[in-house]
């Protein structure tokens, strides 16, 4: 039964995470190929972000048995913290944010902490059960380790590269990632949701 719920929360959580990141990136890349400058670049990612946080949810939704929060709040909540997490997350870039300061650095890594945390504590606020506070700092740690995948594709690519190839490559990046979150947060999802 453990093998099960675990089995169905990989694949569940990864088919989600996967198909929403593929429309971030996706309009990530719409931005570069139409020219789309900030300010409409980063509400264009960012409102996809909400997407790639609906997707994320319903996966998670669907794979939980039991104590599922109320649907509509785990979706809306996921949404919302994606969101900022991608408007943390290209922010610097945006505003052309240079590190050279003690005080930059210390905001970089502020933000980086709120962007990790972004979506799992809107989930502990969702889930409004007691004693499942530490949903917030072992998915911040799974976060953190696959959201490295997203860099990946940087050494292979450049301005000069084709636009299908980096797509394929962020879609990989998007997939590689889905599957680490999926696998951490398993163990710690079939205690919570599990029979």
């Amino acid at each position: 039964m453990r093998a099960k719920f675990t089995l169905r929360w990989i694949v569940a959580v990864t088919i989600g995470e996967a198909t929403g990141f593929a429309v971030t990136a996706g309009a990530g890349i719409l931005t570069i190929v139409m020219g789309i400058g900030a300010p409409w670049s980063l509400i264009l990612v960012v409102a996809a972000g909400a997407i790639e946080g609906a997707a994320l949810a319903t996966g998670q939704y669907l794979a939980m048995e039991q104590n599922r929060p109320r649907r509509g709040l785990w979706l809306g909540a996921t949404a919302v913290a994606a969101s900022v997490a991608w408007l943390l997350g290209m922010l610097p870039n945006t505003i052309g944010l240079r590190i050279d300061s003690f005080g930059t650095i210390a905001l970089l890594v502020v933000g980086a902490l709120v962007l990790l945390g972004s979506i799992p504590f809107a989930q502990w606020l969702a889930m409004r059960r007691p004693g499942t506070f530490r949903w917030v700092p072992i998915n911040m740690g799974a976060w953190l380790v696959a959201i490295l995948w997203t860099a990946a594709p940087s050494p292979f690519i450049d301005e000069g590269s084709p636009i299908p190839l980096v797509a394929a490559l962020y879609v990989l990046a998007g997939f590689l990632m889905a599957v680490t979150i999926a696998a951490l947060t398993a163990p710690m999802a079939r205690s919570f949701f599990g029979r």
